[in-house]
């Protein structure tokens, strides 16, 4: 596995795994090519493509984030209740714990794109190319 490194006179230069990159250029509908470049021109579509879906996967882990909440709650209820199915409570809790634990190791995609919208925001502010290869 290679890390494909992304840079741009007007941004320094950064790396991303091979699957995150594909992950960028799936959001984007390109096709993910091992090396390129874009224009300042073209940067302002892939910005507002990429903050369009930052915003979608916040809202998406939010409403995970208040099902599991309220699943919880409802769990937690159903103890104090004396359900008839405690072993199905406890299987509940189980998964809950594991859907947080999933959900605490993933990191935000906003987090990855980071970098790459940071880039290209610059690129544009400059009037750069940002290019991308395996090193």
């Amino acid at each position: 596995m290679s890390f494909v490194k992304f840079h741009s006179k007007a941004g320094g230069a950064f790396f991303f795994l091979p699957e995150t990159q594909k992950q960028v250029f799936k959001l984007l509908g390109r096709p993910c090519t091992e090396s390129g470049a874009i224009a300042p021109e073209e940067a302002a579509e892939w910005i507002r493509i990429l903050d369009a879906a930052v915003e979608r996967d916040k809202r998406e882990r939010k409403a995970q984030e208040e099902d599991r909440r309220a699943r919880r709650e409802k769990n937690r209820l159903g103890f104090r209740g004396k359900a008839l199915h405690e072993a199905k409570l406890w299987d509940e809790e189980e998964r809950l714990e594991e859907e947080e634990r999933d959900a605490g190791a993933k990191v935000p995609l906003s987090a990855r794109l980071y970098p790459l919208l940071r880039m290209l925001r610059e690129a544009v502010k400059e009037g750069e190319m940002v290019m991308w290869g395996v090193p």
